[in-house]
């Protein structure tokens, strides 16, 4: 088999470019092109591994310190942190994407123009699947409520459609079993969609999200589970911009 070597360098460069922008899309480096191009043309070197008799571990080695000079032309060091977000994105993305192109492509219809192509396919579903999960998880918030001598730590999703509101005390939903006295409860009608009724209320001592102190709440207390994973407590549009 001939492997022509300025052909497999350039596909290298062109697929890490692809990668490298990929990782700036997804933590928002904004990072110019021409150190994403740095960036790419240093992970051009892995290629004459493949021409370099050298043993498995020296050569995942090898690939470990390309990869992290990679991050380090293409995004700089701000923190060790900030360093390992890079290279753990560009991985996953690397491993991630190479998997799926592993079984999608027929070995016998394989080249290099449908290769690109299909990378670049593969890797746009796949940012945008992470962005949607890091949008969805973005508005997740760990909560404690007070209810007379009662303390509930829930987690709570901004949820911009909530928008009750009853004599000026804005209503957060709680999808969990407290205690209460049937004298405490405040009938909150409202409308829906589909219907229109009636949400059993209980006021709030206070809430807290983020240190931030939110008083004069209304805590609905609903029936139907929320259908959001790990969610318990659906917050009111009313928050945005306090936490």
């Amino acid at each position: 088999m001939v492997i022509y070597v300025d052909l497999v360098f350039l596909l290298n460069i062109i697929l890490d470019f692809i990668l490298l922008m990929s990782v700036s899309v997804i933590l928002t480096r904004n990072t110019k092109i021409k150190r994403i191009l740095l960036g790419s043309l240093v992970s051009g070197i892995s290629t004459f591994l493949l021409f370099i008799n050298i043993n498995g571990l020296t050569s995942f080695i090898l690939k470990i310190i390309l990869g992290i000079l990679m991050v380090l032309v293409t995004f700089g060091y701000h923190s060790f942190k900030y360093t390992f977000n890079n290279l753990f994105y560009l991985y996953s993305l690397s491993f991630s994407v190479g998997g799926v192109m592993y079984l999608l492509m027929d070995k016998a219809y394989y080249n290099y123009l449908v290769l690109i192509i299909g990378f670049i396919i593969v890797l746009y579903l796949y940012i945008k699947m992470i962005k949607n999960y890091q949008v969805s998880y973005h508005n997740y918030y760990k909560v404690r409520i007070y209810i007379k001598d009662n303390i509930y730590d829930v987690v709570g999703y901004l949820d911009t459609g909530n928008n009750l509101v009853y004599n000026h005390k804005p209503v957060v939903i709680l999808d969990k079993k407290i205690k209460y006295n049937l004298e405490d409860i405040i009938y909150v009608p409202y409308v829906s969609l589909n219907n229109s009724s009636v949400l059993k209320c209980l006021k709030a001592n206070k809430i807290i999200i983020n240190n931030h102190v939110f008083k004069n709440y209304l805590v609905g207390l609903s029936n139907k589970k929320i259908h959001i994973d790990g969610i318990n407590c659906i917050l009111n549009s009313k928050m945005k911009g306090m936490i």
